[in-house]
């Protein structure tokens, strides 16, 4: 297969290091962009922020040229992780600065009204810190049919209702990295860990997975 890039700036200056990615039902793809592969050498090639951010975008690949990239969300030091909600009505960022090299940021979970605009693209407003995540960060995470976000930390997978209430965790004997939903029913939540892949049976399903399966097939 051919392999080409979709976006690599915006305007004249480079992305950053795109991170987490996820697709809304309109088509359009939605991705953040923290500057870890630049300030991280372990985790990318050094260099210069050149749009003086960090920010989440949403591409468009079939809107017109100049308006196809557009910063959503620009209010986060080192935007990380991405979901949405199961009708796609809030959008969901973790905010991962603390782990940034010069240290004491945050660790938390924000979330944004989706609002479309007047052309019918969508943006993101209205955002609120809804969870702190400890120990560790939230640096993936994933929304269940029910709405629970399911995010990674230091020690656990840590589940909390939408509003960012904690009601559950469970433990994992390594620091986690990133999380998803599936298996053949789709209830299995996979964990990504330091030096092994967890799985771990659930009795709900993950969102992304329900949306998938009730599209139409061609």
């Amino acid at each position: 297969p051919v392999v080409r890039s979709l976006v690599d700036r915006i305007g004249g200056a480079r992305l950053n290091s795109p991170n987490d990615v996820i697709t809304s039902a309109d088509g359009s793809v939605w991705f953040s962009d923290p500057p870890y592969g630049m300030v991280m050498p372990h985790e990318g090639h050094p260099g210069r922020r050149e749009y003086g951010g960090s920010s989440v975008f949403r591409l468009d690949p079939g809107a017109p040229p100049g308006r196809c990239l557009v910063p959503v969300v620009t209010d986060c030091v080192a935007p990380n992780g991405l979901a949405f909600s199961p009708d796609e009505s809030v959008l969901y960022v973790s905010d991962t600065c603390e782990t940034l090299p010069w240290g004491g940021g945050g660790h938390h979970l924000r979330a944004y009204d989706m609002v479309r605009w007047p052309d019918g693209g969508l943006t993101a407003r209205h955002g609120r810190t809804i969870a702190e995540i400890g120990p560790g960060v939230p640096d993936g995470f994933r929304v269940d049919v029910e709405g629970r976000i399911w995010t990674s930390s230091r020690e656990a997978v840590i589940v909390l209702e939408p509003d960012g209430t904690e009601i559950g965790r469970v433990p994992v004997p390594e620091k986690i990295a990133n999380l998803t939903f599936g298996g053949d029913d789709g209830r299995d939540l996979y964990v990504c860990a330091t030096t092994s892949v967890y799985r771990i049976a659930t009795i709900t399903t993950g969102a992304t997975t329900a949306r998938e399966r009730a599209r139409p097939r061609r």
